[in-house]
This record gives C-alpha cells, sequence and structure tokens, in this order.
C-alpha cells in the first residue's frame, strides 16, 4: 500500500511559497551542514574540470550542502561521458555498417542518451 497523501514539501519551499495550509513548520527537518563537498578522487579530467566549474556557481546560489557530494560527482561523471561519447560520435557518426552488411545506429547514441536523461534529471 503506498503513501497517504502529497509528499511533504521540504520546509523552505513551504515558507517560501507563504504556507497556504497553515499548518506548523517541521522543526525537527533534517539540516545539512552548508559545507563545500570534497572533489572524489574516482572523477576523471572532464569531470573535475566540470565540478570546478559547478561548484562555484551553487555556492551563490546557496543551495550545495555536504550532502550533495554524491550526487554533484555522478552529475559530473555524466557530462564527462556525454562529452566523451559525443566526441566519437561526431567522428564516426550516427549509422554505421555491421559485419553482417546491415546498416545500423551506432551503439553511443543510447549512451549519449542516456547520459542526457542523467543531467536533465
Amino acid at each position: 500500500m503506498g503513501y497517504r497523501g502529497p509528499i511533504p514539501k521540504p520546509t523552505v519551499i513551504e515558507i517560501a511559497e507563504g504556507r497556504p495550509g497553515r499548518r506548523p513548520i517541521n522543526d525537527r527537518e533534517p539540516q545539512p551542514r552548508v559545507v563545500t563537498p570534497k572533489c572524489p578522487a574516482y572523477l576523471d579530467d572532464r569531470a573535475k574540470q566540470e565540478w570546478r566549474r559547478l561548484v562555484p556557481i551553487l555556492k551563490r546560489m546557496k543551495v550545495l550542502t555536504e550532502a550533495d557530494g554524491l550526487v554533484l560527482g555522478n552529475l559530473c561523471i555524466a557530462v564527462s561521458t556525454l562529452v566523451r561519447a559525443q566526441a566519437k560520435l561526431n567522428e564516426l557518426g550516427i549509422l554505421y555498417k555491421a559485419p553482417s552488411g546491415y546498416v545500423m545506429q551506432s551503439p553511443l547514441l543510447p549512451v549519449v542518451n542516456s547520459c542526457i536523461d542523467t543531467i536533465s534529471r
């Protein structure tokens, strides 16, 4: 059986919307520290470059917390993979001839589309 009712909104969003329901504010909501997470060591050079580009933007927006490190790392990996796959796809083309002689779409196309979906979400 699923949950009943709408999913609760974070307190910050509820306050920004003016609290139309006039319910009491949740004072037990977890509050992660506003600390810049460390860049993960497993990122490749392109992903680290993306990390260095995104961290200042997110800090200016005041939305970066200690809890965001893993998700931000995953985003940087997706961007890195997208850049490399798209470069190879541009080089080889969208279609290729299989050993059987049939023309098929490149196996890189689903990789590019998957990265785009991940980045968009």
